[in-house]
């Protein structure tokens, strides 16, 4: 899958966004798949980065998601940081579809995308692969809170953990699968969702009781979170909770 034309990648190396360079990224005939690699190693070189993708067109349109994809595999904010510059109206169109625009954020100019480099974008995302075993939702626990320092959650990140480790707990017991943890903050909160691969699983909720600690651990899930549920996916099921900030 051929993403597009040409792109031109600006690093910021400095915290006051000086000693700016430029490199160069072909993306011609690329795969996302190379894009995406060749965008996560600036990012990791660079830090801060903008993308001119002014001359750049896509021959489909999921293949917009490389640029999430690749400011995830190099970290997420606030240690990776990436602004598009002057998307066309499909392109931003692609991109909104996709909602990647809520995490890699449009500037019209050079001087608007050096400025929203040091913002927190509307939406942050990281995520995380486990396997099906019982280390699992140790990780899990780590890896939100460590999320939920550098997003500076508070006391919402206790919540988070509590959460992310029974949904992964839950995916370990019942699914026995590898799965994926993903965390979204954005303005409805702080989305948790694990996805597994147990396409015969159940696709409706546990029922929460006190009855036994595990159904007691989805009870608390659901006295926490704002809502939260079972979405099929095309190989298993994301069971999700959506957790309120404090200001809400």
């Amino acid at each position: 899958m051929a993403v597009g034309a040409f792109g031109l990648v600006t690093g910021c190396r400095s915290k006051n966004n000086q000693n700016v360079h430029r490199i160069a990224v072909p993306l011609q005939g690329m795969t996302a798949e190379v894009v995406t690699g060749a965008l996560t190693n600036a990012l990791v070189d660079a830090g801060r980065v903008v993308v001119d993708v002014s001359g750049l067109r896509l021959s489909w349109s999921p293949a917009a998601q490389v640029f999430a994809s690749a400011l995830d595999a190099a970290g997420g904010w606030p240690a990776a940081r990436l602004v598009l510059l002057r998307a066309g109206a499909t392109l931003a169109d692609a991109l909104a579809t996709w909602r990647v625009q809520d995490i890699v954020p449009l500037a019209p100019d050079e001087a608007t995308a050096r400025q929203l480099l040091l913002d927190r974008p509307p939406a942050v995302a990281r995520h995380l692969d486990l396997d099906g075993d019982s280390s699992s939702p140790r990780r899990a626990r780590l890896f939100v809170a460590d999320a939920s320092r550098q997003w500076g959650l508070g006391a919402l990140g206790v919540d988070a953990v509590l959460v992310a480790s029974e949904l992964v707990g839950n995916a370990v017991a019942h699914a026995r699968t590898s799965c994926r943890l993903d965390l979204r903050l954005d303005g409805l909160g702080l989305t948790i969702a694990v996805r597994d691969y147990d396409y015969r699983g159940l696709l409706v909720p546990l029922a929460c009781s006190t009855a036994g600690r595990r159904e007691h651990g989805l009870f608390l899930v659901a006295s926490i979170s704002r809502a939260w549920g079972v979405s099929p996916t095309e190989n298993g099921k994301s069971v999700w909770a959506l957790l309120p900030l404090p200001y809400q």
